[in-house]
């Protein structure tokens, strides 16, 4: 499932999905100042899924945005909701467009579900300008993952991505990625402690996703939902993990592909 797979059409993922874009919306619109989106002529979004983000970035300028995925159904509905934005499918490891067509090239979630990650940067950057950004604004990094008591949630998260074919220890990884495709590379962590109000309201959506995975039986996951409800209205449960970005700007090196990471 890592070529395409999209977890947006699952109700279980959505609303994961949907809670890290809000508590992440404020580190975003500072990346957004910091590569001068405002300032952009041409933009491309990568694997944009529902176009949440494309509806965002299309607020902070007014810049030609285009927006590729691979998934025929996310075109569809993006196109249909957003108004704007060239939204069409194309194969996100070997782009249709010409070298150095946009000023910033963005993705989100993207780089965890590449098997060859780097081969999908080397794209990225090929469409990006001389001194434009390639940026991943999120990839999460589920070896980062803190949670007390430890009920082996974080654990299942991790099978959870791997079962789907994606690398769940991308997040760290980014620097080392983005470097080795010879760009400028500044990374940064957002993490956070979930709230009760969050735990009380979407502990049990998480450990269904574990359950539809086929990593835990009905009886086990019936156990989980009584301990987890126990600590958490004790007011005892600590969960968290890192969402790591990547800005890099493409520039000339003397080198310019240090070694490929893939």
């Amino acid at each position: 499932m890592s070529n395409g797979f999209c977890p947006d059409h699952s109700p279980q993922y959505y609303e994961g999905f949907i809670r890290e874009l809000a508590y992440t919306k404020s580190f975003r619109e500072a990346l957004y100042k910091k590569i001068n989106l405002k300032g952009a002529r041409r933009i491309l979004e990568v694997g944009f899924r529902q176009g949440w983000i494309t509806e965002e970035i299309r607020k902070h300028t007014d810049a030609q945005i285009t927006a590729i995925d691979t998934d025929h159904l996310n075109v569809a509905n993006a196109a249909e909701r957003i108004q704007g934005i060239e939204f069409f499918r194309d194969a996100t490891d070997k782009l249709s467009m010409r070298d150095e067509t946009f000023d910033i090239v963005l993705c989100h979630y993207f780089f965890i579900w590449k098997p060859k990650p780097f081969k999908a940067l080397m794209e990225l950057k090929r469409v990006c300008k001389k001194d434009g950004y390639v940026v991943a604004l999120a990839e999460p990094d589920y070896t980062g993952w803190i949670e007390h008591p430890d009920l082996e949630l974080g654990d299942y998260f991790y099978k959870t991505v791997k079962k789907e074919g994606g690398d769940p220890s991308i997040g760290k990884k980014l620097l080392s990625l983005f470097s080795s495709g010879g760009l400028e590379t500044e990374i940064s962590i957002n993490t956070r402690a979930w709230p009760q109000e969050e735990l009380e309201n979407c502990i049990e959506n998480d450990w269904n996703i574990i359950l539809s995975e086929g990593l835990i039986t009905n009886e086990e996951y019936e156990k989980k939902i009584d301990e987890e409800r126990k600590i958490i209205n004790d007011k005892l449960r600590v969960i968290g993990f890192p969402i790591f970005t990547a800005v890099g700007k493409k520039v000339i090196l003397a080198e310019d592909v240090i070694v490929s990471y893939d």
